[in-house]
């Protein structure tokens, strides 16, 4: 019986998409989701090319819309107080705070974990409407997945604090 080869060995390793940053107004904040955008292509360059798609963040805070265009190997991040009217495939609505608090948390397939603090207060923020997700939700979760914070960076769970403590009692 033949053994399966691993994919990863036998795949070129996906490379990450071009990201620019388009047009900027006053109270936008484009760059600093640019930012993000940027860093989840790098880190996850395999499904930043897989996704289609238009995407506009709202903010119920006085900052300017920010439109992400996901065109494979292009993807396009850029205030769209000019673009209000343009139809979109997913709307992300909330204030800046509560939409960082659902990227910030820990996701277990594209989603919140229940499991952790974090992933709660994410997923209470999504229950009572504080953010909301207007269109394709499968899409929704694969952006959630791209603009989500490094799992090594994130201090929340029990486990990454006890992994911290070890290494700093190993090191002399």
């Amino acid at each position: 019986m033949a053994h399966a080869t691993p994919p990863d060995a036998t795949q070129p390793a996906a490379v990450a998409p071009s990201v620019t940053l388009g047009q900027l107004s006053d109270e936008s904040i484009a760059a600093s989701v640019y930012i993000l955008v940027r860093h989840g292509a790098q880190l996850r360059p395999a499904l930043a090319v897989e996704l289609r798609g238009s995407v506009l963040l709202r903010f119920a805070d006085d900052y300017s819309p920010v439109r992400i265009d996901f065109r494979g190997e292009d993807i396009h991040v850029e205030d769209a107080r000019h673009l209000e009217d343009r139809a979109h495939d997913l709307e992300i609505v909330g204030r800046l705070g509560d939409v960082n608090a659902v990227i910030a948390a820990p996701l277990a397939g594209g989603l919140p974990k229940p499991t952790s603090q974090r992933g709660r207060q994410a997923l209470a923020r999504l229950a009572d409407g504080r953010v909301d997700f207007i269109g394709a939700l499968g899409l929704a979760r694969k952006v959630l997945m791209l603009l989500a914070i490094d799992p090594a960076a994130s201090a929340d769970t029990r486990r990454a604090r006890r992994e911290r403590e070890q290494r700093r009692a190993d090191t002399p």
